[in-house]
């Protein structure tokens, strides 16, 4: 289980730091990009955010409906993330990025299928970079912080849609938490 856990949070991390942003030869934190404008404000989306544990946005009960179970707290790119073993096999990744826009993950050449998540806008990108056996879903709190969530179906299986299931599932849940 542990080796899908890796590839998940690899996921994660690529779709987060690869991002169509110039090259300054200056390091940042990944997924940043340059920018012009600076704001001194935090908006709602982001203080909605900024206490939320991403462990505490699946109950014990909906874990089990979704099929995960065992729930790690962990940090990823400044995100903070939990991660679920799936019950047989597969899992889930749920990251929460309080001060970066869905807008800023890299899906170049996956395709983005909008969705509703409770009252938040988002999209869903099934076998992103490939993985035929995961699929994202995203919901955008605000145009500066969204909740990432990546559902493997089982690197050894092609279920596309069962991962798509469990991440609208999963998003679904977390949106009604938020709301």
């Amino acid at each position: 289980m542990k080796h899908a856990r890796i590839a998940v949070v690899g996921l994660v991390l690529l779709a987060a730091a690869c991002s169509s942003g110039k090259t300054t030869g200056e390091a940042k934190p990944a997924g940043t990009t340059e920018s012009s404008t600076s704001t001194s404000s935090v908006d709602a989306g982001d203080s909605k955010l900024t206490s939320v544990k991403p462990c505490e946005l699946i109950s014990s009960g909906e874990a089990s409906e979704i099929g995960i179970k065992s729930p790690t707290p962990d940090q990823a790119l400044g995100a903070e993330i939990c991660q679920w073993d799936g019950v047989g096999n597969g899992g889930l990744t749920l990251a929460v990025q309080a001060k970066e826009g869905a807008d800023r993950l890299n899906y170049e050449g996956d395709v983005k299928t909008p969705s509703q998540f409770g009252k938040y806008d988002g999209f869903t990108v099934a076998g992103a970079k490939k993985t035929v056996y995961m699929c994202h879903a995203v919901i955008s709190i605000s145009g500066s912080s969204h909740v990432q969530i990546i559902a493997s179906a089982g690197a050894a299986t092609t279920d596309t849609a069962k991962a798509c299931e469990m991440a609208k599932k999963s998003a679904g849940f977390v949106a009604g938490k938020l709301s």
